[in-house]
């Protein structure tokens, strides 16, 4: 088995003082556990209610879409509450994560740009769901949702989706690889997460589907999988 001691978390110690190489390991996989389980509480709401931010990012009729805005709006706007909650996580995971890997990549503008275009992917995250609540206050009141504003939050929400899928597939070459956990990640986020990602939008409605569980999926497994390198690397 590969020794932990070589794995993406072992920075030379002149580097980062042990304190603060611990405290950012423990701050990485502390945030990639709680995002993990902010997802599972996300999705335990939408098996049990079948509300979500999911159908509403793509397009329908305004008397569709208005249905989908109007049909529990306090559930629909917890859901986007602790969604919110998972933006502010998982962009400090990639900030915490970021720093952490700094003194031992082997490209450092590889890392930069990865975590730079994730970063980027949470503020258009936030922006989408800023307009979510936006149009459901707005629906609330009678004022209607046109064509216009359902066209430009399915923009957002598949600008949003393609920027982190490119974020990620970086990210997928700037992690160093040693350990077979880490050899997983990698390939995951080169060649699992972006096809799939690419395809949702390019295939029929009942394809995309069942693509967008393999993107759930892909997502919580990839958060856990940072948690236990990070945290299991903590100890070394």
């Amino acid at each position: 088995m590969t020794n932990l001691s070589t794995s993406m978390l072992d920075l030379q110690p002149a580097a980062v003082p042990a304190p603060g190489k611990n405290l950012l390991r423990s701050l990485v996989s502390n945030f990639a556990l709680a995002a993990a389980l902010t997802v599972l509480a996300m999705f335990s709401i939408f098996l049990v209610t079948g509300i979500g931010q999911d159908p509403l990012q793509f397009v329908h009729s305004p008397q569709e879409y208005l249905g989908i805005l109007l049909f529990n709006p306090p559930i629909l706007q917890f859901a986007i509450g602790l969604d919110n909650l998972f933006i502010m996580l998982y962009s400090a995971m990639f900030l915490t994560l970021g720093i952490s890997l700094w003194g031992v990549v082997e490209s450092k503008a590889l890392l930069a740009t990865s975590c730079g275009l994730l970063g980027l992917a949470g503020v258009l995250d936030l922006c989408e769901n800023m307009h979510f609540m936006t149009m459901i206050s707005a629906a609330e009141q009678g004022l209607g949702i046109g064509p216009t504003q359902i066209e430009l939050q399915v923009w957002e929400s598949l600008l949003k989706f393609h920027v982190s899928y490119l974020g990620l597939f970086l990210m997928g070459f700037a992690l160093p690889n040693k350990t077979n956990l880490e050899t997983a990640l990698c390939f995951a986020l080169r060649w699992i997460q972006l096809p799939v990602g690419l395809l949702i939008y390019l295939v029929p409605r009942e394809i995309s589907v069942p693509l967008v569980m393999v993107r759930f999926t892909f997502f919580l497994l990839a958060l856990l999988a940072f948690a236990a390198i990070f945290r299991q690397n903590k100890s070394d």
